[in-house]
């Protein structure tokens, strides 16, 4: 996989095939903050092992990450995407031959013989491709914001 756009929409699958399969939402914690719990009154998790201020922080932050809003994130960054294709426009300069992209409101100049600017992807796309630095076909340095 090379595009970054491809990766970013693999990994969002990926992740929603996780959010679809999970317990209903929306997730709530119980009155004792120890456990989240489904729409349906399954337990999604339980933080006993935990200490009382970390227990609560780590039920809610469960519970604020249910399936729908997971769905509902990904959904957005998408979007996102989406909007990003590269568009490379031709210009010339009577100095030198350079290139100037755009996408989705952001636009920039590359010059022909300025090989340290990457011209995509995007500064927005490579932000969005950080969450994944670790996976296996994250192109580290090269997607680097």
């Amino acid at each position: 996989m090379t595009d970054i756009a491809d990766f970013l929409r693999a990994r969002y699958q990926e992740r929603r095939v996780l959010a679809e399969a999970a317990s209903p939402g929306p997730w709530h914690v119980n009155a004792e903050h120890d456990e989240v719990l489904a729409t349906d009154g399954i337990t999604v998790a339980e933080g006993f092992a935990l200490s009382g201020r970390q227990l609560r922080a780590t039920t809610e932050h469960i519970a604020t990450h249910n399936p729908e809003d997971v769905i509902a994130d990904l959904d957005a960054k998408l979007a996102i995407v989406e909007m990003h294709p590269p568009q490379e426009l031709n210009e010339w300069d009577q100095r030198v031959y350079k290139l100037r992209y755009e996408c989705a409101g952001e636009s920039w100049t590359v010059y022909r013989d300025a090989s340290e600017h990457v011209p995509y992807p995007c500064r927005t796309l490579r932000l969005l491709a950080q969450q994944f630095a670790g996976h296996p076909d994250h192109k580290g340095e090269e997607w680097a914001p």
